[in-house]
């Protein structure tokens, strides 16, 4: 019912706007205003602020003693153009609290301002950053839309240039290829409650006006996947970018790379960041459980694996990829 509910009102609210094509300032304060309505305040105990560079900030959520028990790096998403703190600053507190693993958040400059390579060059700054007090092996990536593709292509770069990678990635229906539409791009353009082609055509035009479409900065699906660590994708069966999942998923195995997707029943876009929706909160345990593996971490009590009804699909069972 929730989910029902939810669809409705997004479907009738949010995903009009994208056949009006909206300007980058409607956009802002439409983002703003949701922001303010939906966002949770950290608390003092469980946020601090840290300033990466002239240019970068990024927020600390979860428990003292970070250097110690690892880290969790998460990009966010918003369509390379906007970013909401609070929503996801309660998002990552909440990550924060089912792994007791801090969370960093940084807060990569947006374009069109700053179009490609900027976000991903500030991204590669926060990992750096944080590898002065972590290692690698204690560090899980993890991004969502625009933030999961600027965690692919971090994840690529850091290969590239000798930086050694994170013990895993958890990518929330990044976008990961700007060449072409895929499949799922018409297949799912009815069928998605928040965004339409238009949407995709906006994010190229103001995020990619300086980089061909099929470079891997901006298009890690055309990257090398090889010696990349473990990655967990989560989609939604109706997303425009269900198959920029699947697609990474295939490529990544092709090159020796432990990758898997679970695609979850008629959601919104991202909806593990919807706090309501018992999916919502299965995905987040379902993350948990991962990131703390990856890092080799005792499991908490509290994450003991939930029930699991017929609204999420496995891979494995929809034979996508098999």
């Amino acid at each position: 019912m929730r989910r029902t509910l939810l669809n409705l009102l997004l479907r009738t609210l949010v995903k009009p706007i994208w056949r009006r094509a909206p300007t980058i300032e409607l956009l802002r304060r439409r983002a703003a205003m949701v922001d303010r309505r939906f966002g949770v305040e950290a608390a003092d105990a469980d946020a601090s602020f840290e300033q990466l560079s002239a240019d970068v900030g990024a927020q600390w959520f979860g428990p003292k003693g970070r250097e110690r028990g690892g880290a969790i790096l998460y990009l966010h998403g918003g369509a390379f153009c906007v970013h909401l703190p609070a929503i996801y600053g309660g998002f990552c507190m909440d990550l924060a609290h089912l792994t007791q693993v801090p969370v960093l958040l940084p807060a990569y400059r947006l374009a069109p301002e700053h179009p490609a390579p900027v976000a991903l060059d500030d991204c590669e700054l926060a990992y750096r950053w944080l590898l002065r007090a972590v290692p690698a092996e204690r560090i899980v990536l993890a991004g969502d839309s625009a933030g999961g593709n600027l965690a692919l292509a971090l994840l690529q770069r850091c290969r590239r240039v000798g930086l050694p990678v994170p013990a895993g990635a958890v990518l929330l229906s990044p976008v990961t290829d700007f060449s072409g539409e895929g499949w799922s791009m018409h297949f799912n353009e009815k069928r998605d409650v928040m965004y339409t082609l238009e949407a995709l055509d906006m994010v190229i035009d103001h995020y990619l006006p300086r980089m061909l479409a099929d470079d891997p900065q901006v298009s890690p699906l055309h990257g090398e996947w090889s010696g990349l660590p473990p990655l967990r994708f989560h989609v939604s069966s109706s997303a425009l970018l269900l198959d920029h999942s699947l697609r990474a998923v295939e490529r990544a195995r092709l090159q020796g790379v432990d990758a898997q997707a679970k695609v979850w029943a008629d959601l919104p876009h991202v909806f593990p960041l919807f706090g309501g929706l018992p999916e919502a909160a299965q995905c987040r345990a379902e993350m948990a459980r991962f990131i703390l593996a990856r890092l080799a971490a005792p499991m908490p009590m509290q994450m003991q694996r939930p029930e699991i009804d017929g609204n999420r699909i496995a891979l494995n069972e929809v034979d996508f990829l098999q």
